[in-house]
Order: C-alpha cells, then structure tokens, then sequence
C-alpha cells in the first residue's frame, strides 16, 4: 500500500515492452496482443495508424485542453501520448489514462495506466475502473480509447478476435525461418539401391546434418556412393505457393486494420487511380474511426462544450498536380480568384489577382466581366 502511494506521489507507470513468440504444443506460434509487434506486417500497420492519429493536428477551442493535449503529463509530449495510447489499443483493444485534476477541479495531467492492470466493474450502479496504481477510478476520471466492442464500454482486442489469421502468419514466417537455417535445402529423401539397416539409416542421416544444414555449409558438394541418388520430396506449397500465401496473409492485416495493402508494401495487385484517392480511402476507411474515438473521448470527460477536429490535410493532401488541376478548374470557372488559389499554395498575393475570372462562354448577359461589358444574351430585338 506504502509503495502504492509513493508511486502515485512520483507520478510513476510501468513500462511495457514486446515479448517474443511462444509456440504451442504442435509448434505453432502463439500471437498475442505483446508479442504481435513482432510480425512485420502488424508492426507496420499497428505502427503506421499510432503514428498518424498522433501526427495528425487536434483543433479545439478550449485554451486549457489544447495544452494538456500538447503535454498531457511531465514525461511525455502529445505525440508521444497519442501515440502511445492508440498503439495500445491497436493491440489490446483498450488504452488508459487516468484524467488527474486539482482539488478545485481543474485540469492538471493524464497519467497512463498499465494495460493489463485495469478492469471495468459493472456490478454497481455507476460503473468505475479497478486499476492496481491508483484504485478505483470514476469512468468520468479515466480518459479511455477503446477499439470496437458489443458493448460500447470496453475494446476487444483485434489481435485476439483475429488470432486465427496472426497464427497462419506467425507459422509462415516461423516455417520460412527454419528453411533458410538449413541453408534454403529443400526436403530430400536419399535413395539406397539395396537395403540398409536401421543403423546405416541413422548414419546418413546424421553425417548430412553435420556437413550439409545449416547457413556455414551452404555450398558444399554432397558426394554419395554406392548407387545412391538424391530425389527432392514435393511441398504443397512451393516457392509461388509461399509468396502467396505470404501475400493473403499480408493482405488478411491490411483487412484487419483497415489499411491500404500498398501501405504495408505489398503492390503485386493495387490499382489505385491517384495518391489523393488512395490516401482518402485510408483516412475514411480506417483513420476515421480511432479521429472519433479519441475526439468523443475528449469531448466527453475533458471540454464537453468545446468545438474540436482532426485537421486530415496533412494526410490526405492531393499530389501538386492534382492540387494544380483543381484550382485550375476553380479559377477558370470563377470560383475562386487567383489571389485565393495562391493561398491555398501558401504563395504571397499579386496585385490586380483579387477579381474573379469570367469566361465568355460563362457569361449571363449584360453584366461586366473582366474582358469587358458582356452581350452574350443579345437584345430582345434581335428576334423581331
């Protein structure tokens, strides 16, 4: 209990680091939320979402939570905070900060919480967190980003809900491992022209192990003798079938999290018509949900009155082409003025660019524009 509040006083949290891949009784990996960073495909989508929730700007009108957003608490920046946090729940479906306020009320900190230290209890009336650092806490008082669950209260883990598809990668990658540490050898079968005891057997055996697995002996000529030939035993899966499988499992984490496939680096069958279009179909389809996670989170238990957004641009911007095309458009069509096109390209003003450009052929007759007075639509004369 002493140690409890000392470490409340000092403001300490235990770290929490990526453990390594157990395997189970048949040899197959076991994928859990701590040890699922250890898969390139996971990492990099886990890592890419946590990476852009805490990048993308966080708007809001309330000067006091704007603050604590930008430095939640004295050893970590708001990047660094977010990031965090969403990674958390990436992985384990929830993520804790316990909301530390003064004695008046107001603001003072968030204090990450130890993920596998909290629990909801629901058996009272009002609902509250168990968490061993600082008790029990008052939904109110824990800011709490959660993935999706059945009940709106508490996250699944994705990890957990999809082990299946983690544990088909985690045996591809663990199969792949033991081939290149025999050097990249296929499985080979040596075939005697007469018979051998079950000593003489064990003999080849062993004398091929010794001089031919492994990385050191990749190369090394294999002599045999006595009529004996090498014959190489057929996999179901050869080196097309593994690439892909590799594939729909890379494939299977790009659905899982909702990030493009060509995100995680895998390119054999993306057709995308422009960067612009690909990097919306992210932020829409999968940086959307967690922006809403956070901004109701934020929303509800810190400035539940304040206007706030994520500004997406920096993700979403279009390539300078596009970005060109559609001011050239909106120029052209009057719109926009020139002055307004060259803000948008964080340019200075120019002189005389403030107008609007009409064209001839968008004119209405009779008004001004900016080639002189505009008699496109005639006079009622003219059909006398």
């Amino acid at each position: 209990m002493l140690r409890d509040l000392l470490r409340r006083w000092i403001g300490y949290y235990p770290t929490h680091g990526v453990l390594m891949p157990s395997f189970d009784s048949a040899g197959i990996p076991t994928v859990t939320p701590s040890t699922a960073l250890a898969y390139t495909p996971v990492y990099r989508a886990a890592s890419l979402i946590a990476n852009d929730v805490a990048r993308t700007p966080f708007e809001i009108d309330d000067d006091i939570v704007s603050r604590l957003i930008a430095q939640p608490n004295r050893w970590q920046n708001g990047y660094e905070f977010r990031r965090a946090l969403t990674m958390q729940a990436l992985l384990y479906g929830n993520a804790f900060a316990v909301i530390n306020r003064t004695i008046g009320g107001d603001l003072l900190e968030l204090l990450p919480v130890d993920i596998e230290s909290v629990s909801l209890d629901l058996t009272k009336a009002e609902p509250f967190y168990r968490t061993r650092q600082y008790g029990d806490v008052p939904m109110q008082s824990m800011l709490h980003v959660r993935a999706v669950g059945l009940d709106g209260l508490w996250g699944e883990s994705p990890v957990r809900l999809c082990r299946t598809s983690l544990q088909i990668l985690a045996a591809q990658e663990s199969a792949q491992l033991e081939v290149m540490k025999n050097a990249g050898n296929p499985k080979l079968a040596f075939v005697h022209p007469g018979p051998l005891s079950e000593a003489a057997r064990q003999s080849i055996s062993e004398k091929f192990q010794q001089h031919h697995s492994g990385a050191v002996n990749a190369g090394k000529p294999l002599v045999l003798a006595e009529g004996m030939r090498v014959e190489r035993i057929s996999s179901t899966l050869d080196d097309a079938g593994i690439a892909a499988a590799r594939r729909y499992s890379v494939e299977d984490v790009a659905r899982i999290y909702g990030v493009p496939t060509s995100y995680l680096s895998e390119h054999s069958a993306n057709a995308y018509g422009s960067m612009e279009w690909l990097s919306r179909m992210y932020v829409d389809a999968c940086l959307s949900h967690w922006f809403a996670a956070w901004k109701a989170e934020i929303n509800a238990k810190l400035s539940p009155f304040s206007e706030s957004h994520f500004d997406t641009d920096t993700i979403s911007r279009p390539s300078l082409a596009e970005q060109m095309a559609a001011l050239r458009t909106g120029v052209e069509s009057g719109v926009i003025t020139r002055n307004e096109a060259r803000e948008w390209l964080d340019l200075d003003p120019l002189p005389g660019l403030d107008e609007p450009i009409v064209a001839k052929n968008m004119g209405t007759g009779g008004g001004t524009t900016n080639v002189g007075t505009d008699t496109s639509a005639g006079s009622v004369n003219d059909f006398a």
